[in-house]
């Protein structure tokens, strides 16, 4: 590729290259380097010099320091937002999508939740005030509406003991993986606002309750998983009492939205998301990946977490 078109490709900045999406997205757009320039971004410097020191585009940007807005978005096309799972997101994606904004960024691809843009859950509500402001700002915009990620088998509902806690009795939630999730994203970001403008894409492959989820899981391990179905009121009492502790990453306000979640499966206010949708095929052009085959390819580390 000669020096006009490279210069003449669009720049893409993916805000948390390190995350779990994040990570899997610049990889995308690594194998789509024909179509777009990755740049890649951290509020670490050591991560930023360590990723220009192997020949990638790499930017310093703090999500809590403004200031740092500027010199990250000079020259940027495209922006892939996603924020950190606390509060802190409101006024993260508000101040950078002003500076979005001001360096005359195209295209915003917003990384947020399956609601109904009427959602009273904290967490879900503060992503739909992101995706209003981002729709006022003037800046074209699409969002991606992922379902629960397959890979929280890993985080905050790891098996325990070979069983599957569920604390929503038999209600049943959509399923997605991250990787649909990141190609779904590279797609968007790669083809532009031309064809995504305005866009809204619900991302779950399969509903499962927490029944038939143990069910697919102890099919991908290749051995037994009982699920322990439970109430709110349950999970209630053993984070009360100690017996669960969330992640360090979880703040309190994200700690008691995870509850306000599961209090309102339980109940039947996300009874609307028990859906399954058809976006990653027909961004992608291939099937998305079910619970079953997303455990088989990720065995190891879903034994492995259960012993943390």
């Amino acid at each position: 590729m000669n020096r006009k078109q490279e210069a003449s490709k669009p720049r893409a900045l993916v805000l948390g290259s390190t995350g779990r999406i994040g990570s899997m997205l610049v990889a995308n757009l690594e194998r789509m380097s024909h179509a777009v320039q990755v740049v890649y971004s951290s509020r670490t410097r050591e991560q930023v010099e360590a990723w220009r020191g192997e020949g990638k585009e790499a930017v310093y940007l703090d999500l809590n320091d403004a200031r740092s807005f500027p010199a990250a978005l000079a020259g940027v096309d495209r922006l892939f937002l996603a924020t950190a799972y606390n509060v802190d997101m409101v006024h993260q994606s508000k101040t950078i999508v002003d500076a979005a904004a001001e360096a005359t960024v195209k295209f915003i691809v917003h990384l947020g939740i399956f609601g109904n843009g009427r959602m009273t859950d904290p967490h879900f509500a503060w992503h739909e005030m992101v995706e209003r402001y981002i729709e006022g700002s003037g800046i074209e915009w699409a969002h991606l509406h992922p379902h629960v990620f397959m890979d929280n088998l890993l985080t905050v509902t790891p098996l325990v003991n070979g069983k599957f806690v569920w604390f929503m009795g038999d209600k049943a939630v959509g399923w997605v993986a991250p990787e649909d999730v990141a190609a779904v994203a590279a797609q968007v970001l790669v083809e532009g606002p031309e064809r995504h403008s305005g866009k809204q894409y619900w991302l779950s492959t399969e509903v499962l309750n927490g029944a038939q989820a143990a069910a697919e899981i102890s099919s991908g391990l290749g051995e037994p998983v009982d699920p322990i179905v439970l109430t709110p009121d349950d999970l209630l009492a053993q984070v009360s009492s100690g017996a669960i502790l969330f992640p360090p990453s979880v703040d309190a306000n994200y700690g008691s939205s995870i509850l306000e979640w599961v209090r309102q499966t339980f109940d039947g206010r996300m009874d609307f998301g028990a859906v399954t949708t058809t976006a990653v095929e027909e961004l992608t052009g291939r099937k998305p990946t079910t619970l079953r085959s997303w455990i088989e390819r990720n065995r190891a580390a879903v034994l492995e977490a259960g012993k943390r």
